[in-house]
């Protein structure tokens, strides 16, 4: 049997060997996705030992009253941040990669004439390349910024959309705020605040859920879905 003292000092041991085994898993997260609160995330293995993984962090979906006061009605303002990554060899060789984020909207029954409503401010597209940061502000006018550090970021602006679309009579309604945004790389991330949605005409309670969607050049496809809520 062991002393008092010997288990104390066993159980001392093992906090810093889990504090150690939490440290190192620590540095092997990227930088800009531990800074956030990641929500969800999935990875599919890839050929000659790559990956590719799209994660959804710091969503927020807030549900108001909505302002024509209709009981048909639904109003939500989101806010949030979508990556891909990918890794493995030659992984920054990647070209062609699309990447969707939208929102499945579900509802029992939609009357004739249903339709959701969504207005995107500008979103920020970053892409991580060899270049230097450029910043598209229209077509063909781009701002070159060089970081110094070997790598840096490539972003464009995706303008702001109004995006109406007529819902099904009733199930779940595909509604991409960035739809199959193609870039090259081994990395991209869509962040955006202030997404305004409305949805009128339905019967019951509605339900929004976030997903992002990458697929490859060679057509792999993986998909994330984020935690739904309901109003």
């Amino acid at each position: 049997m062991l002393s008092n003292s010997s288990h104390s000092r066993l159980q001392t041991l093992a906090r810093i060997t889990a504090l150690g085994a939490v440290a190192a898993l620590g540095s092997l997260v990227n930088p800009a996705v531990a800074a956030a609160a990641l929500d969800n995330a999935r990875t599919l293995p890839l050929d000659d030992d790559r990956a590719i993984e799209v994660l959804q962090a710091d969503t927020s979906i807030q549900w108001y009253p909505p302002l024509d006061s209709s009981p048909l009605s639904a109003e939500f303002f989101s806010d949030g941040t979508t990556s891909v990554r990918i890794t493995g060899p030659d992984a920054d060789r990647f070209t062609g990669t699309k990447l969707t984020v939208g929102y499945q909207i579900g509802y029992p029954v939609a009357l004739p004439g249903a339709t959701v409503h969504v207005i995107t401010p500008g979103v920020d597209v970053g892409t991580d390349t060899s270049a230097n940061l450029a910043v598209e502000l229209i077509p063909d006018l781009a701002v070159g910024v060089d970081l110094g550090t070997g790598n840096s970021l490539a972003a464009s602006i995706l303008p702001e959309q109004e995006i109406e679309v007529e819902l099904e009579p009733g199930g779940i309604t595909d509604v991409p705020i960035v739809e199959e945004h193609e870039f090259d790389g081994a990395s991209a991330t869509v962040r955006f605040a202030g997404i305004h949605g409305s949805v009128s005409g339905v019967l019951g309670p509605v339900t929004i859920r976030p997903y992002a969607r990458a697929v490859t050049s060679s057509n792999d496809v993986v998909v994330t879905y984020g935690k739904p809520q309901r109003f």
